[in-house]
């Protein structure tokens, strides 16, 4: 009986020794997620600080510069993976309705994007219509549709 008594024990310290070799190893590997956690946020921030500073020059560049032809080029350059994905998610658009599209999410007003695209006020507001109905939106809400796929 005695025997038994010790071999219950020896069992029993040695499950304690399972279970807190387990927790050590479940703590290490929540602490070890919880660091690749913070890593990737401090790197989305980064990133959304970088395209919110060429977003800013984007825009300096738009509203001083003469020659629009060279800023609409930059556009390409500074937001050609976002225009593609516009383009995939939306394959009905030209591209002129995609850089239209990318000038309004980028808050350059009405008055510039007629400037930089060399449009008529009539053909610039039958294009926002236009660009609406190929997305399936209502154009008093492409502003902040526009807005929404920069920020994606």
């Amino acid at each position: 009986m005695v025997e038994d008594f010790f071999t219950y024990m020896y069992v029993f310290a040695i499950a304690t020794f399972l279970v807190i070799v387990g927790v050590v190893v479940i703590y290490a590997r929540v602490g070890r997620i919880k660091r690749h956690l913070t890593d990737l946020q401090i790197r989305e921030a980064i990133h959304q600080r970088e395209e919110n500073i060429r977003y800013q020059q984007l825009l300096s560049q738009l509203k001083k510069n003469d020659n629009k032809s060279i800023a609409l080029n930059d556009l390409q350059i500074l937001f050609g993976d976002k225009m593609n994905l516009i383009r995939q998610q939306y394959p009905q658009l030209t591209d002129l309705d995609i850089q239209v599209l990318m000038l309004i999410g980028l808050g350059v007003s009405n008055h510039e994007i007629l400037l930089i695209t060399d449009m008529s006020k009539r053909t610039y507001y039958k294009r926002r219509q236009l660009i609406a109905q190929r997305m399936n939106t209502i154009a008093s809400q492409l502003d902040q549709t526009a807005q929404r796929l920069l920020t994606k």
